[in-house]
């Protein structure tokens, strides 16, 4: 186990996010003026890998993921569930077209309010909304439990649905709640692209064998890298997720199976295939 993962399986969430960004703070100051305008300083790269090298990397591997496997319509409604800093939005201010509506929502204030100052000038159809819910490691003082809170949208309102590492950091139940939220939002024939750590006999092995790098206790139909506060990696139980993908009406067209069991995944998806994709659709 890492030194930054040992701290965080000890210290209160809210200290290691001081802990966390403190450095990452000291480097913005030291390294002022040399940051693109469209690149959030680097103590706010709070929702993924920390640097300017990777940030951009992580945009390219979205268009490409966005445009030639989801094949995304670029005039597609698209709501996107823990947006973060914009890593995976910004390539598609010059992908999506005139016709088309992106809508992000995330848990972090500060994230949404930096989106909405750089990104949404940029292009107005690209609106970013903070929602104040509950996450232990996250958001601690959220007022929102996640298995209460309902999508703001009426249904059949979206054409697709994307989540990268949110599904990683909730319960079973609560995403059972989202998956039939998302269920409802989509319209006929929308998708669901979202990524999770799933447990089978593959991964069970590649965890006994020492194949990955995660160390993982078992919880009620999920495992965690943190039992002293399971929301910072929850993986879930790849039978139990199919069931509630198939109660929400969605059903599974694709399984990209995530390198951090040692799968062989697509070059232009090396950080974002590190997680297992699941891409889903509703009934046309």
């Amino acid at each position: 186990m890492s030194i930054k993962q040992t701290i965080k399986n000890i210290v209160p969430a809210p200290v290691f996010s001081i802990i966390r960004d403190v450095p990452w703070a000291i480097r913005d100051f030291v390294d002022r003026g040399a940051q693109d305008e469209v690149m959030p300083p680097l103590r706010l790269m709070r929702d993924g890998p920390r640097g300017r090298g990777v940030w951009t990397q992580n945009g390219r591997e979205a268009l490409h993921f966005y445009r030639d496997v989801l094949q995304l319509d670029r005039s597609a409604v698209m709501l996107d569930i823990g947006s973060g800093m914009g890593r995976k939005t910004i390539p598609l201010l010059s992908y999506l077209d005139d016709k088309a509506r992106y809508i992000g929502l995330d848990i972090d204030r500060d994230q949404v309010r930096w989106c909405s100052r750089n990104i949404s000038p940029r292009n107005f159809r690209f609106t970013f909304i903070h929602v104040d819910l509950f996450n232990k490691f996250y958001n601690h003082s959220g007022a929102i439990p996640p298995s209460k809170f309902v999508l703001p949208f009426p249904d059949n309102s979206f054409d697709v649905v994307s989540l990268w590492s949110v599904f990683t950091h909730m319960y079973p139940d609560d995403v059972a709640h989202y998956l039939a939220e998302i269920g409802r939002v989509l319209r006929p024939g929308g998708r669901l692209a979202s990524s999770y750590y799933l447990i089978n006999d593959d991964s069970l092995a590649a965890l006994k064998n020492g194949k990955t790098d995660l160390t993982l206790y078992p919880g009620d139909r999920y495992w965690t890298n943190n039992p002293n506060i399971p929301e910072d990696l929850t993986a879930l139980d790849e039978a139990w997720l199919r069931g509630a993908y198939a109660a929400a009406g969605l059903t599974i067209e694709t399984v990209l199976r995530g390198s951090w069991t040692g799968a062989e995944v697509d070059p232009g998806l090396v950080n974002m295939n590190r997680q297992d994709i699941v891409v889903a659709r509703t009934a046309a």
